[in-house]
């Protein structure tokens, strides 16, 4: 019985080397599989992981790019509309600038006589005296008494008055020449026609005052008559104005 024992345990022994290298062989394929099953999802795992963090990279990145952007086109769209404010106020400044040169240039051109003016207004007839009895020396208007007038009336504050169509201005000259009168170099003849407007209504009581300038003339003969009208016109100075001598103040 022990001699069978110990046959059987030797062929055992004899036995065991075989099966020790196959089960190593598959101990090792499957430790290589379990491996390269690990190696393989891990692998999968991070490339899933790495394409979303990769996009959003490049979403942080395009977004920080496009504000930076916007920034910028923030920055040149104010700056524009600071520009187009500053040519808005100088064109502003141009326009309240040319309108005033424009006022003031018309201003003088009015003061000047340049411009032909209409309002209210007197009309004075100065015409020679009738006729006188033999003898006696003929009574007709002069120079003077049409200057003496025209005093009068720009006096009461008239602010255009013209002498039979000849506007009287800063550079008009009154002279007389036989028995006409010279005004603005044109030669005027009887009946003279003044006209001047402003108030009526002051301008006739300057000329009427008792003992004033038309009294006197009327009592020397001439025939002088006034008449208020609402409106009324005066031509434009037509002569040269001319400065030879004279020049501004420097």
């Amino acid at each position: 019985m022990a001699h069978d024992l110990l046959a059987s345990a030797a062929r055992v022994r004899t036995r065991l080397p075989v099966w020790q290298p196959l089960a190593a062989l598959v101990l090792m394929a499957l430790g290589f599989l379990l491996v390269v099953q690990l190696r393989t999802g891990r692998e999968l795992v991070a490339e899933q992981a790495e394409v979303p963090t990769r996009n959003v990279y490049a979403l942080a990145s395009l977004l920080r790019e496009e504000r930076e952007a916007r920034r910028a086109l923030e920055g040149q769209v104010a700056a524009l509309r600071k520009q187009l404010e500053r040519y808005e106020r100088a064109q502003a400044q141009g326009r309240s600038l040319a309108a005033s040169l424009t006022h003031e240039v018309e201003q003088l051109r009015m003061a000047l006589g340049l411009v032909a003016m209409e309002g209210p207004g007197v009309v004075v007839v100065l015409r020679d005296a009738p006729v006188q009895p033999a003898g006696a020396a003929p009574v007709i208007v002069t120079y003077q008494d049409l200057v003496g007038v025209v005093n009068e009336l720009w006096a009461a504050g008239a602010e255009a008055v013209a002498v039979n169509g000849q506007r009287v201005t800063a550079m008009t000259g009154f002279s007389q020449v036989g028995g006409t009168v010279v005004v603005n170099l044109r030669r005027l003849t009887a009946p003279y026609r003044i006209t001047a407007l402003g108030d009526p209504q002051t301008l006739q009581e300057a000329l009427t005052i008792r003992g004033g300038l038309v009294e006197g003339l009327r009592g020397l003969g001439l025939s002088v008559q006034i008449t208020r009208h609402p409106s009324l016109q005066v031509p434009p100075y037509t002569g040269t104005i001319r400065f030879e001598r004279a020049r501004p103040v420097r």
